[in-house]
């Protein structure tokens, strides 16, 4: 018997569709001998890679390849590894949910702390950065246990337009440089001003996204004899098929 996860993916982030047309088309041609956990292997694999890059383009910018290319990889074992299991049918949702969402985790920190410990950025601001991630991480998991709807984009952001975002800025330092600027704070990148910036919005966006589930849910439960069940959600927002990333 078919083992159905009990979560209802939202994905509704720009590049999900043409993303998941080309992520099946690549997992129908891989090799049978790769296997799902194999990509999610990769996709860490591909962090550490992007982290160790930042932090050695102290010694010269040309790391910074690295840290691109490893950028690459983590998309693509990352958002790889569930589409693989779908297409051959050998979907483990527990497991992998579990597996999949646990490497994020470790990547991100991986990512953001390269960044933090590289000459580009301050190290307080690369911390910002990945509070920013593991904030909304957070809310997405938290989330999922009360309704049992797992939200992978915000905004119309996921994982696939962060990691271009990364991407743009590694091309940028190896292109323009820092771009320093002096503030009140001190001199500063246009990148500590823009993880600052980024902080700051995902932390208003979270405390206006809990307080309005937090009603939501509150006027659910006010009759005494109502059970919440799964959040009837829209056809248009349910991705059966799984999210990419």
């Amino acid at each position: 018997m078919e083992q159905q996860s009990p979560l209802v993916r939202i994905q509704q982030s720009w590049l999900a569709a043409n993303e998941r047309v080309l992520l099946v088309h690549i997992a129908n041609r891989l090799p049978t001998w790769i296997k799902p956990d194999h990509l999610t292997l990769l996709g860490l694999g591909g962090a550490l890679s992007c982290g160790l890059g930042f932090a050695a383009s102290a010694a010269s910018p040309l790391w910074l390849c690295l840290a691109l290319v490893g950028l690459i990889v983590n998309w693509a074992g990352d958002s790889l590894d569930g589409n693989l299991a779908r297409v051959r049918g050998i979907e483990r949702p527990r497991y992998g949910f579990f597996v999949d969402h646990t490497s994020d985790i470790l990547s991100q920190a991986l990512i953001f702390m390269g960044m933090a410990f590289s000459p580009y950025i301050r190290f307080e601001t690369g911390c910002l950065l990945l509070m920013s991630y593991w904030i909304a991480a957070l809310f997405t998991f938290i989330r999922a246990i009360s309704v049992e709807i797992f939200q992978i984009s915000y905004f119309g952001i996921g994982p696939t337009e962060i990691r271009i975002g990364l991407a743009g800025y590694v091309l940028s330092l190896l292109t323009l440089g820092t771009l320093p600027l002096v503030t009140p704070l001190g001199r500063l990148s246009l990148m500590d001003l823009l993880a600052m910036g980024i902080f700051a919005t995902v932390l208003c966006s979270f405390l206006v996204l809990t307080l309005r589930e937090a009603r939501r849910l509150k006027a659910l439960e006010r009759g005494p004899a109502h059970a919440i069940k799964r959040d009837a959600v829209p056809t248009r927002l349910q991705d059966p098929a799984g999210a990419a990333g």
